[in-house]
């Protein structure tokens, strides 16, 4: 079975009537069935609308890298189911979030003119890495050093990645939400207070590993 990793991501934010809601469903499986034809298509995603966006539907469609999808995103076929659905709903807003950690932040990212700036993702990650990788090393390493260094970090970065994924990533993503979307000029005392408060807590994870590690 072959494995494909997304690269890159485009988010779609559609509001649909809730008397259309049918229709707009049976037109997202038409054009993901369409979308499963382009080289390089790994996924989709649909959020329905939470509370306080009652109309809008949230739409993540990943690919390979980012010019598989933006072949899709410049194909006749996708034009075309755009054509009905414009017809039918009205325009949507789309925005494309290339790199690895976009699929986590689509759904805190929902409505923004724009995804989480590329250095919010990454100390994001490395908040929720950091304490998995250590708990893994203290509580895993040991059992799985014997089977020699390369078959250790395989089985170690396979339970961090899964953790990461199904875990804390969308546990961190929520929490972090408010800091995440904070990106406008007027916001940047709460970037400033999240950074600092991020960096603070890494400090304090550190020192609580080194007082069990030594």
């Amino acid at each position: 079975m072959a494995v494909h990793i997304s690269r890159a991501s485009a988010v779609v934010v559609q509001r649909v009537p809730a008397d259309q809601v049918d229709w707009f469903l049976e037109w997202q499986g038409n054009i993901t069935r369409a979308a499963e034809g382009s080289g390089g298509y790994c996924g989709t995603d649909v959020f329905q609308p939470s509370d306080g966006q009652q109309q809008e539907w949230v739409v993540a469609i990943h690919f390979e890298d980012e010019k598989a999808l933006d072949h899709w995103l410049d194909s006749p076929v996708r034009d075309e189911w755009l054509t009905k659905l414009r017809n039918k709903i009205g325009n949507f807003d789309l925005k494309k979030l290339p790199g690895g950690f976009g699929p986590w932040f689509t759904t805190v990212s929902a409505g923004q003119a724009e995804g989480p700036p590329s250095w919010k993702m990454a100390l994001s990650v490395l908040l929720g890495l950091f304490p998995t990788v250590m708990v893994l090393t203290i509580l895993v390493g040991p059992y799985t050093s014997p089977w020699g260094l390369a078959l250790s970090m395989l089985i170690g970065n396979a339970l961090s990645i899964s953790i990461l994924q199904w875990g804390v990533m969308p546990v961190l993503t929520r929490v972090l939400g408010p800091w995440l979307n904070a990106n406008g000029t007027n916001k940047k005392a709460l970037t400033f207070a999240g950074l600092l408060g991020i960096l603070l807590l890494l400090m304090v994870l550190v020192a609580l590993f080194r007082q069990i590690t030594g």
